[in-house]
C-alpha cells in the first residue's frame, strides 16, 4: 500500500497536475478552427475573458476527447492584458487530424507570477471537422 501511495505521489509531481482551488475564477474560453488547424502545429487563436487582474501567465492545453483524451500539447504563455492568445502561440501543439469527426477540448488556466497558484480555470470544446 505504501508503495502504491509513493507511485501516485511521484506521478502527480512529475505530471505537473495541479488541483484547481475552489476560489479560482471561471474563465470564459472560446476558439474556432482556422485554415491552418488541420494536421498542423499551428494552434488556433483562443479568446479568454474574465481573467483575474493578478494573472501573469496563461497555461493552455488541448486533448482529443474521442481518442482516450489524447494530449495535443500545450504551453504557458505570458499574459499581456490581451484577451486573445494569437494563432500559433502554443508550442508544442499538434493540430487535429482525425479520419472522422472528433471533439477537442482546450483548457486554459490563469496563473500567478510564480506559476504555482491557479487564479482561474476554463475550457471549451469544439468538433473537428466543424461542419459535421
Amino acid at each position: 500500500m505504501t508503495r502504491l501511495f509513493f507511485v501516485v505521489c511521484v506521478f502527480i509531481l512529475v505530471s505537473g497536475c495541479t488541483e484547481v482551488p475552489d476560489n479560482a475564477v471561471t474563465l470564459d474560453v472560446n476558439f474556432e478552427w482556422t485554415k491552418k488547424s488541420p494536421c498542423s502545429n499551428v494552434s488556433p487563436p483562443i479568446t479568454v475573458t474574465n481573467i483575474p487582474e493578478e494573472t501573469k501567465y496563461l497555461r493552455v492545453s488541448m486533448v482529443d476527447l474521442d481518442l482516450y483524451n489524447m494530449d495535443h500539447g500545450g504551453s504557458e504563455v505570458p499574459y499581456n492584458g490581451l484577451k486573445t492568445i494569437s494563432e500559433g502561440a502554443i508550442s508544442p501543439f499538434l493540430g487535429p487530424c482525425p479520419s472522422d469527426q472528433h471533439s477537442y477540448e482546450i483548457t486554459v488556466q490563469a496563473l500567478s507570477a510564480d506559476k504555482k497558484l491557479i487564479l482561474g480555470h476554463g475550457k471549451a470544446v469544439r468538433k473537428f471537422p466543424a461542419g459535421n
